[in-house]
C-alpha cells in the first residue's frame, strides 16, 4: 500500500533500536516505515504527499506523564499572582486589592501562585491580612505548589469551617494559632475541597479553558497526556472522552482517578480507546517541602524563609496523609482489580515508606507487569530507587525543582547536604530504571524540553549547579519524554517511538536537541505536532 505521507530531509531520532534513518513513511496514521530515504522512498505512491524537513528535526511526539488538564484550565483562569508575572510583594497585593474592588460584594475570588521563592519579598498572606485586602469577598489563594491554601473570614464562613471544625481524614489540616483559632492556612487536598467547590465554573466554561491548556500543551511539543487525577472527576473525564473524539484533538490522554472515585465514575482500568484510556489510581502519600507537608526523616531547616514566610514551624519533619494500615488495604484491592498505581511521594522517608506499603500490597505480584510509580521523588535515596527496582516500581521526577527553586531548597529549606542528591535522576538511570520526567501543571509550566535541560544541567533559575552528579546525558533525557514515559503510562506499544506500526504522533523541531549546546535545549522552536498522522498543530514553512 502506497504510503499517504513521507517525511524526510533532515535527522530523525526514533528513541528505538532502529539503525540510523532520515525519512519515515506514514499509512492510514501508523508509521509504515523508518529508515533511509532510498529504502522508504519504496512506499511512495502517485498520492503520496512528501514533507521535506529542510534540516529540521524530527522526533515522536512528547510525553507529559504526569499533568492535569482540568485544574490548569480552572487555575489560569482565576487572578494572577505568581511569582512569573509579579516580582515584588507590592504588585502582588495591588493586583489582589484591584480585584477585589472589582467584584460584587459576596462573590468569591480565587488567585493562583502565591510563590515566596520566587517573588523574593513576598509576605505573609494570612487571614488577617486577607480580611483587610478583601472585607466584602471570600477570598482564596492557591501557592504555586498547589498544596497551600490562604483564605480569608469570608471565605471560612461560607465553606462552614469555624475553630471547632476537625481536620479532615486522608489528609490535610487547618491552620490554627496558639489559642486554637483559625490562621486562615488550609494544607493539602482534602481540607482544600469545601473552598474549592465554589470554583465550578460550569461545564461550558471549563470546555473553553481546558481546550486552551490542550493548545498550550502542543505549542511545547507533546502529544500524550498522562492527568494525574482530576479536579472535577465527572465533568472533566466527559470533557476527555468529548475532545478525543474531535479530529483536531492534539493529543490522546491517560487517565488516573483518585482511589474514592472508582465506584461514582463506574470505570475500570483499561477503559476507553488509544485516544483517551483510563489506566491507574492516583494517590497522595505526603504532601509540598513548600507547606512542610513532605514527609521527612530529618527537621526543614529553621530559616527565615520556613518559618516566617512559608510557615514551617521549627522541628516540622511532615506527615502522611493516610494511615498505614488504611493504605494497605486500599492498595491491596486496587492491586487485585488490575489498576496501575502512582503515589505522590517527596520526601525520603514518604520515599521509603510509602514502598513499604506498594511492597506488603504487592505481595507475590511484585513480579508481574504492574508498572506502579513513584511521583516526584524530590528525596528518594539511592537504598529505596534500587528496592523499588526490584518490585517493578519507576520513578517520575518532578526535576524542574532543581530549576525554579534549587536556590531556595538549598539555602533555606534542607540545606546543602541533603541536596547532593536532590531529584536523582542520574541515580535511578545508572541503576536501570526507565524514568520520567514531568513538570506538573499548573505548578510549573508544561515545557518536557526545559525538563530535558534541566536534567542534563541540573542548572537553577539563578545560575548555580543543584547536584551535578545526579545530571544525565542528553539521550537519557529525551528517553524520559518519550518512550520511557511512554512506558510508564503503558502506551508504549503505540506511541514514543517511531517504529513501523505505532501511531504516527509526531513532533518536528527547529534544532537537534542532540547537536546544540546543553544550555540551549529549552530554546529549541516546536515547528509542528501530529497525531494519528495528521498536522494537528500550526507549521511555519513546511
Amino acid at each position: 500500500m502506497a504510503a499517504d505521507t513521507i517525511i524526510t530531509g533532515g535527522p530523525i531520532h526514533t528513541m528505538a533500536d532502529t539503525g540510523a534513518a532520515d525519512t519515515i513513511a506514514i499509512t492510514d496514521g501508523r508509521i509504515s516505515g523508518v529508515g533511509l530515504l532510498e529504502d522508504v522512498a519504496l512506499h511512495r505512491g502517485a498520492s503520496t504527499e512528501m514533507i521535506d524537513l529542510a534540516g529540521r528535526t524530527l522526533m515522536p511526539g512528547l510525553v507529559e506523564p504526569h499533568t492535569h488538564p482540568d485544574l490548569c484550565g480552572i487555575c489560569y483562569s482565576w487572578l494572577d499572582v505568581s511569582g512569573f508575572s509579579h516580582k515584588t510583594d507590592a504588585e502582588v497585593e495591588a493586583a489582589l486589592r484591584a480585584e477585589a474592588a472589582s467584584r460584587p460584594d459576596g462573590e468569591w475570588i480565587f488567585a493562583f501562585g502565591l510563590d515566596a521563592m520566587l517573588t523574593g519579598d513576598l509576605g505573609n498572606y494570612d487571614r488577617p491580612r486577607l480580611d483587610d485586602i478583601a472585607p466584602r469577598n471570600p477570598l482564596v489563594i492557591m501557592i504555586q505548589s498547589m498544596h497551600t491554601l490562604w483564605v480569608n473570614s469570608a471565605a471560612l464562613r461560607a465553606a462552614a469551617i469555624n475553630d471547632e471544625s476537625p481536620d479532615p481524614v486522608f489528609g490535610g489540616t487547618y491552620g490554627r494559632d496558639a489559642a486554637g483559632h483559625l490562621t486562615g492556612r488550609v494544607e493539602e487536598q482534602v481540607a482544600m475541597l469545601p473552598f474549592l467547590a465554589h470554583a465550578d465554573m460550569g461545564p461550558e466554561q471549563l470546555e473553553v479553558e481546558m481546550w486552551k491548556q490542550y493548545q498550550r500543551y502542543a505549542t511545547v511539543g507533546i502529544t500524550t497526556l498522562g492527568l494525574a487525577g482530576a479536579m472535577v472527576p465527572a465533568a472533566s473525564f466527559a470533557l476527555f472522552r468529548q475532545f478525543a473524539d474531535r479530529p483536531d484533538v492534539p493529543q490522546r490522554l491517560i487517565g488516573y482517578l483518585r482511589h474514592n472515585e472508582i465506584e461514582t465514575l463506574g470505570l475500570a482500568p483499561g477503559d476507553g480507546d488509544d485516544r483517551f484510556r483510563v489506566q491507574g489510581i492516583k494517590l497522595w502519600y505526603d504532601g509540598s517541602p513548600y507547606t512542610g507537608t513532605m514527609l521527612l526523616d530529618e527537621p526543614y531547616l529553621e530559616s527565615e524563609l520556613c518559618c516566617c514566610t512559608l510557615g514551617i514551624a521549627a522541628g516540622t519533619t511532615g506527615y502522611a496523609n493516610f494511615d498505614p494500615n488504611d493504605l494497605v488495604e486500599i492498595l491491596s484491592g486496587l492491586a487485585a482489580d488490575g489498576w496501575q498505581v502512582l503515589t505522590h511521594a517527596q520526601g525520603d522517608r514518604g520515599c521509603r515508606e510509602i514502598l513499604d506499603l506498594y511492597q506488603t500490597a504487592l505481595g507475590a505480584r511484585s513480579s508481574d507487569d504492574h508498572r506502579w510509580r513513584l511521583e516526584h521523588c524530590l528525596m528518594v535515596t539511592a537504598e529505596d530507587l534500587a528496592r523499588a527496582r526490584n518490585i517493578g516500581v519507576s520513578p517520575s521526577f518532578h526535576v524542574d525543582h532543581v530549576h525554579w527553586y534549587g536556590p531556595e531548597l538549598h539555602d533555606h529549606i534542607l540545606g546543602p547536604e541533603r541536596c547532593e542528591h536532590i531529584m536523582p535522576v542520574g541515580t535511578a538511570v545508572g541503576q536501570g530504571h526507565r524514568v520520567s520526567l514531568h513538570a506538573d501543571s499548573p505548578m510549573y509550566p508544561p515545557g518536557p524540553l526545559h525538563l530535558v535541560q534541566t536534567a542534563v544541567t541540573r542548572l537553577t533559575r539563578l545560575g548555580g549547579r543543584l547536584g551535578p552528579s545526579e545530571a544525565v546525558a542528553v539521550d537519557e533525557a529525551l528517553r524520559a519524554v518519550t518512550i520511557d514515559a511512554a512506558w510508564q503510562l503503558r502506551v508504549d506499544d503505540i506511541v514514543g517511538s517511531l517504529e513501523p506500526g505505532k501511531r504516527a504522533d509526531l513532533v518536528i523541531l527547529d534544532t537537534d536537541p542532540m547537536a546544540v549546546a546543553s544550555t540551549d535545549i529549552d530554546k529549541i522552536g516546536i515547528e509542528a505536532t501530529w497525531l494519528d498522522g495528521v498536522q494537528v498543530s500550526n507549521i511555519d514553512g513546511l
